[in-house]
């Protein structure tokens, strides 16, 4: 790996092994309930029919439900995230279309080392519910803001910062699209999901400088929240502050 996009930083969860194991215990036991649920209600037995039903109903119910709340609260847990230097000649990743919603690329994952919005990029390591590792590349981590659902510390934004157009009324209605964050399956190598900030331009009969209010869109199911200690983070990370 070239020099310029050595790891900067380097943060590894601490209850990461802790997580693993409970989350994996959850689906084990769901799985066993829904293997031996079908030999219970069939095999002969003195108990009644219903009661059988109920009782698979009560169990199956109460794992699936304690399986759901596990992932829900650990989905933004960070389990180990990398922070690099881009390339200095980086262009970040955005296309120009006549569409309000646009979407341009294909599942194979974008290269972080040519795209990034900013001098520095992140890639971010967590779990699916399914247990599969996800990767999520976040190409400008100025744009990370405080989280505003429980259990997790960071978020991807709502709205991204205004864009100025210097002479809009000589460019006419476009929306300008800039990749914020990508979500890959490790295993596959296939993208689950983009973060996009997206600015409608429209024509303004001025000539001045005129600022527009953008928005953020997700393209498929990309990782938006996570759960970092802040506390665990060292100073080589203060290049994001």
């Amino acid at each position: 790996m070239e020099k310029s996009h050595s790891a900067v930083a380097q943060y590894v969860g601490p209850m990461r092994m802790a997580y693993y194991r409970l989350k994996l215990f959850s689906l084990s036991s769901l799985s066993v309930a829904a293997l031996f649920a079908p030999v219970f209600l069939l095999w002969p037995h003195k108990m009644e029919l219903a009661a059988r039903v109920g009782i698979v109903a009560t169990t199956l119910g109460a794992s699936s439900v304690s399986t759901a709340l596990i992932s829900w609260i650990g989905s933004p847990y960070v389990g180990h995230m990398t922070l690099r230097r881009a390339d200095p000649h980086a262009e970040p990743l955005h296309y120009i279309s006549d569409t309000i919603k646009d979407a341009v690329l294909d599942d194979t994952p974008s290269d972080p080392t040519r795209h990034a919005s900013e001098k520095f990029y992140m890639e971010i390591a967590t779990l699916s519910w399914h247990m599969r590792s996800l990767k999520t590349t976040v190409y400008a981590p100025s744009l990370l803001r405080a989280a505003s659902r429980p259990l997790a510390t960071w978020e991807l934004p709502e709205t991204p910062p205004p864009i100025t157009i210097d002479a809009p009324a000589s460019v006419g209605d476009h929306t300008i699209s800039s990749l914020v964050a990508e979500t890959v399956d490790v295993s596959s190598g296939r993208v689950v999901g983009r973060w996009w900030a997206r600015w409608r331009i429209t024509g303004v009969d001025s000539s001045e400088p005129v600022a527009f209010e953008g928005a953020c869109e997700s393209e498929g199911k990309p990782v938006r929240y996570f759960y970092v200690d802040e506390t665990q983070l060292g100073d080589a990370w203060r290049v994001l502050d």
